[in-house]
Formats: C-alpha cells, sequence, structure tokens
C-alpha cells in the first residue's frame, strides 16, 4: 500500500468535528465535576469571519479544550449578537436597493424585513467557527434577541427604573446624523483633523466704544468696531444667542456690556461674562450655541440664554436656521467661509490641528444635540465595579488595563441608553394622558401591566389610549447582561445552570470593549448576582499587517479566514496566529506564520 507523502488536513478536520458533534463531546450538563465556563464574545449576527474572531476564539478554544483534559467540565457557550445599528443600516440600504425608504413603512414592516435579512444571514459566523474548530456548546447557542434574552433585558430595564436608576430627561446628547440616533460616549471616536480656524467679524452695536485699558485689542474698519471670534464651525453661527469673554481677560475689556451682530444672521447677541472662557484660544472670543456645543448648553443654562436648534436629525440645516435651509452641514461650511469672505466679514483663515468625534458604526463626525433619551445612572454601577478590578477580583491579564478600567469609572458618566432605532428591544415605556389632561408615562414589562399601572392615574384609560415608546435600547444594554442571560438567570435566578456555570472562569476579549462590554458585565453581574461575571480576563491585541497597519476592508489587507483554512487547515492557521500573539500586544499577522504553523503539525 502505498502511503500519502502529505497530510491534508480536510479530510481529517471535517471527519473529526462531525464525530465530536455526533457525540455530542462539547455539550456540557451540571454534573459533581469542577465547572469551566467561557461565554463567547457574541459577534454580530450578521457579520462574517475575520482575523480579530480568529485570534479571539482560537484562544478560547485552547482554555476550554486544556480544561477538558483536566477533567473538569467545560462548557463553552456561543451565541451572536442583534448588533441594532449595523444591522439596521444593512437593511435600510438593502430597501434602498428596491426603492424602499424606511419612513414608507410600518415598524412592523421594517422588522419583518429585519428579521428576514437576520434569518438569511444570521448563521453564517456561527458555521464558521465551526469551520475554524471551536469546540462549543452548540445546543446552548444563544441570540440577543432570542425570547430569553429579550425577556431578560425588558425585566432589567424596569427593574433598574423601579429603582430610580433610569430616568428619562433632555440632554445634550452625541447625534449620528447618518444612523439618525443618539449614541454613548463611549460609541464616539475622536480622530485627529487638519481644519481650519475661521475668524470671523461680529459688529459692536454700540457706537461708543472707548479705550478702556492699555491692554485692549480694539478691531476698527470703515464700518466701525467689531470683535473677532475664532472657531472650526462656521456653520453653526445661525444658532449663536451670545458671545462670551472671560472677565478676567484685558485685551476684551472694552466688550462688556455691549452687543455684537452675528455675521450674514443679523442677530443682535449680548457680550456675556464667564471665567470658562480660555483667554489664550484664538482672540479670547467665544461664540455661544447652545443647542450644539455641550460646554456651551451649560453656559446658556448658567446665563439664561435661547437655544436654537439649527440643525434636522440628518445634519442638513433646519428652518430654525433660516439661511442654507435644507444644505447638508458640510456643504454649508465650504459656502458660508466664501460667504463670509464675500461679505468683509472674515478676518483671516488659519490652518488647525484638532480631534473630532466620529460615530463608531457610521463614521461620520457626530454631532452634539439636544434631544429627550433615556438614561442609566452610573455612578452607582462604578462604585460596584471598580474595587473587584483593583484587588484582583477580577484578574486583567495585561494588567495595565487596570489604570484605562480605573480612569474610566472614576470619570463615569451617565450612558445614554435610548437609540431612535427599530431593530432592537423596544423600551417598554407606555404614553397616555392623565384625568386632568396632561402627558405622562409608565414603565411596565407588558402591555397589560402597563394598562393597569395607567388605570391608576386614569381609571377610563383603555388599551388603545396607551402608545409604546418607539426608541430602542442601546445593543450594549442586552449583551452587558451576557454571562447571565445565557444560563437564563435573570429570568429564572435560581435555576440549576446558573448555580452550577455562574460566575464564569475566562473571558477572552479585545481592549477596544473594555467600557462598551467588559465594565458593563462587571456592574450587571454585581447588580444581578452578587458577585463578578467571570475570574480573569485575557485582552488580545490587535491584528495587524505585517507592516503594522490596522486590518480593515478598505485597505484591502486582511486575507479570508476561510480561505486560509481551505489552503493550510484550520490547525495551521490557528498555529500560525498563535506563535505572534503575546498577551495584550498587536499581533503583525503574516501568512508565512499558517505555512509554518502547517509545517509543524504535519511534524
Amino acid at each position: 500500500m502505498e502511503l500519502a507523502s502529505k497530510y491534508d488536513p480536510h479530510a481529517v478536520e471535517s471527519k473529526w468535528y462531525e464525530y465530536w458533534l455526533d457525540n455530542k463531546l462539547f455539550s456540557s450538563k451540571p454534573d459533581g465535576r469542577e465547572p469551566y465556563t467561557v461565554v463567547i464574545p457574541p459577534p454580530n449576527v450578521t457579520g462574517v469571519l475575520h482575523m480579530g474572531h480568529m485570534l479571539n476564539n482560537t484562544i478560547q478554544d485552547i482554555l476550554v479544550r486544556r480544561a477538558r483534559m483536566e477533567g473538569k467540565n467545560a462548557c463553552w457557550v456561543p451565541g451572536t449578537d442583534h448588533a441594532s445599528i449595523a444591522t439596521e443600516a444593512k437593511v435600510v440600504n438593502k430597501l434602498a436597493e428596491q426603492g424602499v425608504k424606511k419612513t414608507d413603512l410600518t415598524r412592523e414592516q421594517f422588522l419583518k424585513h429585519a428579521w428576514d435579512w437576520t434569518h438569511e444571514h444570521g448563521g453564517i459566523i456561527l458555521k464558521q467557527l465551526r469551520k475554524l474548530g471551536a469546540s462549543c456548546d452548540w445546543d446552548r447557542t444563544a441570540f440577543t434577541m432570542d425570547e430569553t434574552r429579550s425577556e431578560s433585558v425588558i425585566k432589567v430595564f424596569c427593574d433598574l427604573y423601579e429603582k430610580g436608576l433610569i430616568y428619562r430627561g433632555v440632554r445634550m446628547v452625541n447625534w449620528d446624523p447618518q444612523a439618525q440616533t443618539a449614541l454613548s460616549d463611549e460609541e464616539v471616536i475622536y480622530k485627529d483633523e487638519h481644519s481650519k480656524l475661521y475668524y470671523l467679524k461680529y459688529r459692536v452695536v454700540e457706537a461708543d466704544c472707548q479705550q478702556v485699558d492699555e491692554g485692549n485689542i480694539m478691531h476698527k474698519d470703515a464700518k466701525g468696531y467689531y470683535a473677532v471670534v475664532a472657531t472650526t464651525r462656521p456653520e453653526t453661527i445661525m444658532g449663536d444667542t451670545a458671545m462670551c469673554i472671560n472677565p478676567n481677560d484685558v485685551k476684551n475689556t472694552w466688550l462688556k456690556g455691549k452687543h455684537v451682530i452675528v455675521p450674514l444672521v443679523n442677530r443682535e447677541i449680548p457680550v456675556i461674562e464667564d471665567d470658562y472662557v480660555d483667554i489664550e484660544f484664538g482672540t479670547g472670543c467665544l461664540k455661544v450655541t447652545p443647542a450644539h456645543d455641550i460646554n456651551d448648553h451649560a453656559l446658556g443654562l448658567k446665563h439664561g440664554l435661547a437655544t436654537i436648534d439649527i440643525f434636522n436629525d440628518n445634519g442638513t440645516i433646519s428652518e430654525a436656521g433660516g439661511l442654507y435651509v435644507g444644505m447638508d452641514r458640510m456643504e454649508v461650511r465650504k459656502q458660508i467661509a466664501k460667504d463670509l469672505e464675500q461679505a468683509g466679514l472674515m478676518e483671516k483663515l488659519e490652518d488647525y490641528d484638532n480631534k473630532v468625534g466620529f460615530s463608531e458604526r457610521t463614521n461620520v463626525p457626530i454631532e452634539p444635540k439636544l434631544s429627550t433619551q433615556w438614561f442609566l445612572r452610573m455612578q452607582h454601577f462604578a462604585d460596584l465595579a471598580l474595587p473587584p478590578v483593583m484587588n484582583d477580583d477580577i484578574e486583567f491579564y495585561p494588567k495595565k488595563y487596570k489604570n484605562t478600567y480605573r480612569h474610566w469609572l472614576e470619570n463615569i458618566k451617565d450612558w445614554c441608553i435610548s437609540r431612535q432605532l427599530w431593530w432592537g428591544h423596544r423600551i417598554p415605556a407606555y404614553y397616555f394622558t392623565t384625568a386632568d389632561g396632561k402627558k405622562d408615562f409608565v414603565v411596565a414589562e407588558n402591555a397589560a401591566t402597563a394598562l393597569a399601572k395607567a388605570q391608576e392615574k386614569n381609571s377610563s384609560l383603555k388599551a388603545e389610549d396607551l402608545e409604546q415608546e418607539s426608541d430602542c435600547l442601546d445593543t450594549w444594554f442586552s449583551s452587558w447582561l451576557w454571562p447571565i442571560s445565557v444560563f437564563d438567570g435573570i429570568r429564572h435566578p435560581d435555576n440549576g445552570d446558573i448555580k452550577y456555570y455562574y460566575p464564569t472562569s475566562d473571558l477572552v476579549t479585545g481592549p477596544d470593549i473594555i467600557f462598551f462590554w467588559v465594565a458593563r458585565m462587571i456592574m450587571a453581574g454585581y447588580e444581578y448576582k452578587g458577585k463578578f461575571p467571570f475570574k480573569h480576563v485575557y485582552f488580545t491585541g490587535i491584528v495587524r499587517d505585517k507592516l503594522g497597519r490596522k486590518m480593515s476592508k478598505s485597505l484591502g489587507n486582511s486575507p479570508d479566514p476561510l480561505m486560509l483554512i481551505d489552503k493550510y487547515g484550520a490547525d495551521g492557521v490557528r498555529m500560525g496566529m498563535m506563535l505572534s500573539a503575546p498577551a495584550g500586544n498587536d499581533i503583525l499577522f503574516d501568512e508565512t506564520l499558517c505555512e509554518q504553523g502547517r509545517n509543524f503539525n504535519n511534524k
């Protein structure tokens, strides 16, 4: 008999993987052994496997298989995340190709399309993990929008609302004009931008300007006196309701008590004084636009200024703007610069490097916006979640991420948990009119309970008089419960699985979601189980190409993991990745590593 000269991984890997599945060798049931539990960081339900998933899941598989060999009852729970913004954007784009707008559909019609999309693409990434050889207990596969997880999310929302930890209010939020939804602070990525600093002339109304102090810098031309404001956002001048100077700024003393005219807009606004203003930035004069900047909003509240919101939800100028109505904000920036120049209202233009916030999901510049949203009070959770990490009750590998974690929790802000989307968990708040004609709402797990609660305030109400909140919850509001909800520990807190498998043993994830996910799971763990959700957190590095660039579709430098598996076998690829994967450090991936992995395995 002639022996094969070369090992062929394909036949062997698929044969044995099927054997393992057929014989339920990855399934786990509570028994007398020591449990070893890992929950998968749930990938987007309609996503596909990329090199980061390859690294992360290979490490988890190594840990799980090692635990099995040690005689532990290893349970690796797989699952997917519904990814509100990303999935809704894909469905909207698909409908647009068919000539259908989201606004043409009812909520129910749109959700049918979203579920169809999810069912069509939903299982792909989990099938790809099987190709990788992942030894998950596939019978335990969870989805953040399945019945168990959905009911758990709604139950938690109602509980936190009853505890006074969730509130509804008008706040300045990060607005994504493309997805047309609010974002949390953690979903804003700040990037260095080469911008321009526009020095604009604001004409002084009062003609009796005089030198008050030798340090004054007064501006005058043929048309009279003017103040100069330096701004990176001239397109927001339509929302200006004041100019602000620092009371200690000698060079601008002459402006105290004066009024100025907003260029092009011709609105008269007061000059106010506040030591918030940085004397050294620009000219020391600040335009105040309370509707479009978090700090300006605080100044507006303090000084009783009017608020003019000049943007539509899609980032175009609204009727309230008065000028450039219907134009996109970025186009307005170009046009208004020309118009200011032409009107003699631009003193000068300078190059300027600054940081600009971009939406983590759609990669468009975010817009600060005043909006009614739902928030979770975070100080309570920060107080729960900081000590266990600092005391190493939960251990981080590498340790350096403890400082990152501490810094975030010590500077925590309330979490904006509402999203203006239809795909996701709909907020369980129900609006109605009280007996004396006022608007009110109740929070309840279902419509029947909501009606009973509402009838306590207005006994004549019927089911059709209640209108449920249209907003959905932030996707992370479901995944922060993941280590508990995969074992149904929210709905049934004393069931056999949660008592046996929780807390889990190890978490393997990327440092980029330390705030989004890791910290919040720790918070939920202490709030709902009174203990940590996992003992160890292993942070992987980012997979980069051999030139050190982050892998991305746009750069075209990310290999298809399935093609690599096809070429070198799953074990070859996994071995290759592990050859270059030190904890917490970035991985410079080169395909020759897979070749080394395959050659090693052949031996």
